[in-house]
């Protein structure tokens, strides 16, 4: 995974590029698991007059790519809220893929043979199909005509 921090309009201390830079590479682990690899996370984080701004660009292998921005008055929201969007985008789009692959999955020819399970060993005798049938529908009516009225 290879993450780039940037900041505009503002000048973090080192202590604090270290600590934001810990935060969002803990947070973003979360998202690695539905994206494929190389991971590219790149943080742009804005100082406004009355807040902060940030834009998030995650990118992994194949069209995996989630872009988000969030405005929030401290920078630790605005990560947070940032993250958030992100990973849940990915999550819908991994859950889509994993649905669809569902979806489309075929039982393979010859897996099923269309014959008649075996019998269970206990069972103590045979009926062909239709004495199976039949028998059933001999018990239900018997069943029916017990009840009373």
């Amino acid at each position: 995974m290879r993450l780039e921090i940037s900041f505009r309009n503002t000048d973090p201390t080192d202590k604090e590029k270290a600590a934001l830079t810990a935060r969002v590479e803990r947070k973003i682990r979360k998202i690695t698991r539905f994206l494929r690899d190389p991971i590219e996370v790149s943080l742009v984080l804005y100082a406004q007059k009355l807040g902060y701004r940030g834009e998030l660009q995650v990118a992994g292998a194949g069209d995996d790519t989630f872009v988000a921005g969030v405005e929030a008055e401290d920078p630790i929201a605005a990560i947070d809220g940032l993250i958030h969007t992100v990973e849940r985008a990915a999550r819908r789009r991994h859950d889509r893929r994993l649905s669809k692959e569902k979806r489309l999955v075929r039982p393979v020819e010859g897996s099923f043979t269309g014959a008649s399970p075996a019998p269970s060993a206990g069972a103590g005798f045979d009926l062909d199909e239709d004495e199976d049938i039949d028998l059933e529908t001999e018990e239900i009516s018997k069943a029916l005509h017990e009840l009373p009225a």
